[in-house]
């Protein structure tokens, strides 16, 4: 079903590869002498061949191991226990208020960031197989619906069998011992923060997880390299204030931070995803794109565990700092872009701060309401499209939502411009808009800072609960009348069949230039974009197999209309499509042959 992973099964990350294990029919219990879970699996790996040793195989860890480990690590070692688990009657830990509420609650970020194994993609919680185990807690045999359901108890599915709960006090030392007992026993690796990620790398059956969710330290201080910068021709110095991010620095936990020293550090939208991990590893947008660049444009220094490679002469892994002027250079330039948990075992990130600006803000949505005919709302999309690059170009960056009969932009922003200003660069598609009658609601506020306008204009996000797919938009499509024609008739067709399309418009090569970004691996296709887009379908909780469908509809529909429109174009690695065909080149560009060297020097024996 799924597709061989990115770069030695490894940049997209092994956790799609769910068919090279099976569900767990019974959880891990406490204490950790017993922490062995039995499984009924039909699939075993040999410590010989290229599979890891999973629970069951004569290879995995005998609790024994798994105990000295634990006392290796401070008795930090964690066994999951499925949140899903209060669902299910023929479970011990049963309990129908508390399931009542966690089915309440299972929307919010929060209920999956605090657990050391969930993840907010459920697609990549369940076993393989549409029969495969899981614990959805919308899936019980008390599920909502009033369904009768024949699942007495969950399993723990292809969620993580163990994490490991990182300490600030001794972070570089607990990724070491992790990194090594997985390489000595086989077992699959999996780092994690709050399983945020939309393609399954936070995740992966039969794993061990290194769960950096309270690595929370954050450091500002002024920074200079212009001696390393002045030894490399044509290399430029960064002399101003930085900040030192830990692993599990979340983006609400960053502006906090940066707020109080009068400071703006790059963040996304939603301020529950982790900062350090996927996010800047991945490349990370922002609705300070246009302005400031991309999150992995910010790095100016990585501190990392590398895995241990005993024919290179490293035996053990090893803590080493990694920067676009030393020894690790071709390390940081993998790092800032090429995916995340894939180079090393970040333990911390430091990154460009920027004195706090005065932003503007401004939202707008219009719908088919009221109109005679539907075609004259689909022009009032193409109208939007056009007008992109107008706003982009001030420095705006744009988030927006396109339904079946509703376009809304929530929210638009501009750093350093007026709110005058920003409603000019707005002013074309208003205009488009009076001319073919359609009403709009438009706001257009001035703010004294960045952080104002988060917390005016910024909602909480909740959980995506999507099967998703997603496409660069070059803006060439919208800058020539014909090819925004076509694109506005490609996302109405996914709108109007139950899809939603969304995203962020930027202009990142902009952004890029006005930070001076070190060179990274971020797809190059980036900068020629105008949107960073995504399109999705609802997720069944109650019928997997549905989300077969739907995902094959994401690939093969949905996903190949846009492809039509772009040959040769990218995808957001993190917003991307898991069964993506092509994934070498949609998601790395030019860069997927250096990145897959850089990964086979640095992890040549494939442990991330």
């Amino acid at each position: 079903m799924f597709p061989p992973g990115p770069l030695k099964a490894g940049l997209l990350s092994s956790a799609l590869l769910l068919a090279t294990a099976t569900a767990t029919s019974g959880l891990a219990q406490e204490p950790i002498s017993n922490l062995l879970p039995q499984q009924d699996r039909t699939i075993t790996s040999d410590n010989s061949s290229n599979c890891r040793c999973i629970p069951g195989d004569a290879c995995w860890p005998s609790p024994p191991e798994w105990s000295r480990f634990n006392q290796t690590v401070g008795g930090r070692l964690i066994a999951t226990v499925p949140l899903g688990s209060v669902c299910y009657s023929g479970d011990e830990r049963y309990d129908s208020a508390k399931c009542a509420q966690l089915r309440s609650d299972w929307h919010l970020t929060a209920t999956h960031y605090r657990d050391s194994a969930s993840v907010m993609n459920q697609f990549f919680a369940h076993g393989p197989g549409p029969d495969g185990g899981q614990c959805d807690p919308f899936d019980g045999d008390s599920s909502p619906s009033g369904q009768e359901r024949n699942h007495e108890k969950c399993s723990i599915g292809s969620l993580v069998t163990y994490s490991l709960n990182a300490s600030s006090a001794s972070a570089g030392t607990d990724f070491i011992h992790t990194l090594s007992f997985a390489h000595q026993h086989n077992v699959r690796l999996v780092i994690r923060n709050t399983g945020h990620d939309y393609l399954g790398k936070s995740t992966g059956a039969g794993s061990l997880a290194l769960w950096t969710h309270h690595l929370k330290d954050i450091e500002f201080f002024d920074f200079d390299n212009s001696h390393e910068a002045d030894q490399q021709k044509g290399m430029v110095a960064y002399k101003g204030k930085a900040a030192n991010l830990a692993a599990g620095v979340q983006v609400s936990e960053a502006f906090a931070a940066a707020k109080a020293q009068g400071l703006v550090l790059h963040g996304g939208n939603c301020e529950s995803v982790g900062v350090v991990g996927g996010y800047t590893q991945g490349g990370g947008h922002s609705v300070l794109s246009s302005a400031i660049g991309l999150g992995a444009d910010q790095v100016l220094e990585w501190e990392v565990v590398i895995p241990l490679s005993p024919a290179t002469g490293h035996p053990e892994p090893r803590l080493v700092k990694a920067t676009p002027f030393n020894e690790h250079a071709d390390l940081y330039w993998a790092l800032s872009g090429g995916g995340g948990g894939t180079f090393g075992a970040v333990v911390s990130v430091t990154v460009k701060a920027w004195e706090d600006f005065p932003t503007a803000g401004a939202t707008l949505m219009f719908s088919a309401a009221g109109l005679k005919d539907r075609g004259i709302f689909v022009k009032g999309v193409q109208a939007w499209l056009e007008g992109l690059p107008g706003i982009v170009d001030i420095g705006a960056g744009v988030i927006w939502f396109l339904l079946k009969d509703v376009l809304a932009v929530s929210p638009a922003m501009a750093p350093g411009v007026k709110a005058s200003e920003l409603k000019e660069a707005f002013e074309p598609v208003m205009e488009k808009l009076d001319g073919l009658g359609i009403a709009y609601a438009s706001s257009f506020t001035d703010f004294p800072s960045f952080h104002d306008f988060v917390a005016a204009m910024v909602a909480q996000q909740n959980v995506t609960d999507a099967n998703m797919g997603g496409r660069l938009i070059p803006r060439s499509l919208v800058t020539e009348k014909e090819g925004a024609e076509k694109l506005t008739e490609a996302l109405d067709a996914i709108a109007s069949a139950g899809g939603t399309v969304a995203g962020i418009s930027v202009n990142i090569e902009r952004g890029r230039k006005l930070s001076k970004a070190y060179p990274n691996s971020v797809n190059p296709l980036f900068e020629s974009a105008i949107q960073i887009g995504v399109f999705g379908l609802p997720y069944n909780h109650l019928n997997f197999s549905a989300n077969i469908d739907a995902q094959d509809k994401i690939t093969n529909v949905f996903g190949a209309s846009l492809e039509k429109l772009t040959p040769g174009g990218g995808a957001y690695l993190n917003e991307g499509d898991p069964h993506q065909p092509d994934w070498q080149t949609t998601f790395y560009g030019e860069n997927y042959g250096r990145l897959l060297a850089i990964k086979n020097k640095y992890d040549p024996e494939g442990l991330l």
